[in-house]
């Protein structure tokens, strides 16, 4: 085979049309590779006909790909399939694809199709032949290193080559942790660290581990998941898996198997089934990153991965520019001061405070004060954070209703939900509403405005949270919070995050000025002045249990 099957986009046991996952994991690399974005791979029961869903200039693909053997064509029912599934997903071009060929009715009906104002496209086997034999040795997505990228990358290499075991790093969200790590794994690749496994907790992050590292590995680099009873094969090329997957095979892998482990969302290593995959196992070059080193129970995940070679913050990001600048609005007008006179006088818990100083507020109004916000943006994207499902499903309609195209992802039919992700991503929307949107699989750059009508007292969450509006994009100048605040912990949050901002840079570094004035604006400084006077001395309030005892001074 040609440059192909060195590549591993298409080797030849794939092309072979015995895997049928497989194929559509390499269809999804090889469009990674050459320009597609926001590409979902979703095939599976319940998909409506659609394996993969894609944006290409603006434009919306829906990708129905066929594996079959090398004797056998594929006929027009794929592209009826593809057809009836753009009903669902509402994508513009519809795409049959399959590892060898079409027959002519498939072909006739095609162009039927065409002549019917259908944008249809057919990629046979040949087609992806060619098309992976000319793509170069790495991704069109493969990013430009940072300076901070490159020097955690080289400090990664020179420790290993100076004989240490152990890497740690700890990096804000949007800074590019898999920027650095797929560096990592190309560059010791090639030095003969060729067994590679990335361990992760969750199936969909896997998924999007083995996405994320495809822009920064070469195309001769073979990547494989492990998960649905596939067991990591400790081959040349990269695994992607969940820890409890490799547990449950521990005992028929050798200590050495693998040359490489790299363990993504690290503060989850403490857990007791990966705890005993690393007692077991013995990489030549264990290596732990992660956005949110906290752990509620206190436990240091330095214990597993050493002290960290870089720590570098949301703010550390915003001062070097590589993460958009915050404006953040803390609206805290709902709060009945008032209460703090009578409740000041005894304990009280975080959870009773909470209901005696925050009043409800109507979705009317704060739709209103989100329309406000919108028109000093002109092209206005936003992820609400929504404190329920129902509330969702009701505030995207009454968002789309008030003039601003909206969408709910938290819902239960996977399909309308992948359609509804598609439509933001690519701009047919403007908002998407979700409980947590973090688990939705959003990963918009463009997103400009965040609202939260829910509050978290997890630190960890909180920041992976407000770090989904962070990535830069071109024309995006900053981020506009919105923070409807209805817990005491997430003004504290917000408060220590603007504390560090006014510190200013530290010793040895240039002051920025964009945050020398702090990122927050409290829409009723009482709030600061709450925190500030009486709250500084409760320590890691934002971490507190809802039952946990505040007492106050006297008030007045």
């Amino acid at each position: 085979m040609n440059d192909l099957a060195a590549s591993h986009f298409l080797s030849s046991p794939i092309m072979a049309g015995g895997d049928w996952f497989a194929l559509e994991r390499a269809v999804v690399r090889l469009m990674l590779h050459c320009g597609w974005r926001d590409v979902q791979h979703i095939g599976g029961a319940g998909d409506k006909g659609a394996d993969i869903l894609a944006v290409r200039k603006g434009v919306s693909y829906l990708v129905q790909v066929k594996a079959v053997s090398s004797a056998s064509y594929v006929g027009k029912d794929a592209i009826d399939q593809a057809i009836k599934a753009q009903a669902h997903y509402e994508s513009r071009v519809v795409v049959a694809a399959t590892n060898g060929e079409f027959t002519r009715s498939a072909y006739a009906r095609r162009d039927e199709l065409k002549r019917a104002g259908y944008a249809v496209e057919l990629w046979n086997g040949e087609f992806f032949l060619e098309l992976a034999s000319k793509c170069p040795a790495y991704s069109a997505a493969k990013p430009v290193a940072r300076d901070y990228q490159r020097k955690i990358a080289d400090d990664i290499v020179e420790s290993h080559n100076d004989g240490r075991r152990k890497a740690f790093f700890v990096l804000a969200t949007g800074l590019g942790k898999t920027v650095i790590a797929s560096d990592v794994v190309d560059r010791l690749y090639r030095q003969g660290l060729k067994k590679v496994l990335v361990l992760c907790h969750a199936r969909d992050l896997a998924q999007q581990l083995q996405q994320s590292f495809w822009a920064g590995i070469s195309k001769s680099v073979s990547t494989t998941l492990f998960m649905d009873g596939r067991p990591p094969a400790p081959v040349d090329g990269v695994n992607f898996g969940l820890y409890q997957t490799l547990y449950n095979y521990l005992g028929g892998i050798n200590r050495d198997a693998f040359d490489l482990i790299v363990v993504d969302e690290a503060h989850h290593a403490l857990a007791n089934a990966f705890s005993a995959c690393m007692e077991h196992l013995r990489p030549r070059l264990l290596v732990g990153m992660t956005a949110t080193p906290w752990r509620g129970d206190g436990l240091s995940v330095e214990s597993v991965f050493g002290e960290p070679m870089a720590q570098i913050s949301l703010l550390d990001g915003m001062r070097m520019g590589y993460l958009a600048k915050v404006n953040y609005q803390l609206m805290c007008d709902n709060i009945k001061w008032d209460e703090i006179s009578r409740v000041s006088r005894n304990a009280v818990t975080i959870r009773d405070l909470n209901k005696r100083l925050f009043i409800p507020q109507r979705d009317e109004a704060i739709i209103k004060q989100i329309l406000d916000a919108a028109k000093n943006n002109a092209s206005p994207r936003i992820a609400v954070f929504s404190p329920s499902r129902s509330h969702a499903a009701a505030f995207a309609r009454k968002l789309t209703a008030s003039g601003i195209s909206a969408v709910n992802l938290s819902v239960d039919d996977k399909v309308a939900r992948r359609r509804n992700l598609m439509k933001f991503a690519e701009g047919a929307v403007k908002a998407a509403v979700a409980v947590d949107i973090l688990n939705e699989g959003v990963d918009v750059p463009e997103v400009n405005m965040l609202v939260f009508l829910r509050a978290t007292h997890s630190r960890r969450i909180f920041v992976q949270q407000l770090g989904r509006g962070l990535r830069v994009s071109k024309g995006k100048d900053e981020v506009v919070v919105l923070d409807f605040v209805t817990d005491i912990r997430r003004i504290a949050a917000v408060q220590e995050l603007d504390k560090d901002a006014r510190a200013g840079a530290r010793k040895g570094e240039a002051e920025t000025v964009c945050l020398r004035d702090g990122v927050v604006t409290f829409s009723d400084e009482k709030a600061r002045s709450f925190i500030d006077a009486w709250l500084e001395d409760v320590a890691n309030l934002q971490d507190q249990d809802a039952a946990a005892e505040l007492k106050f001074p006297n008030f007045g």
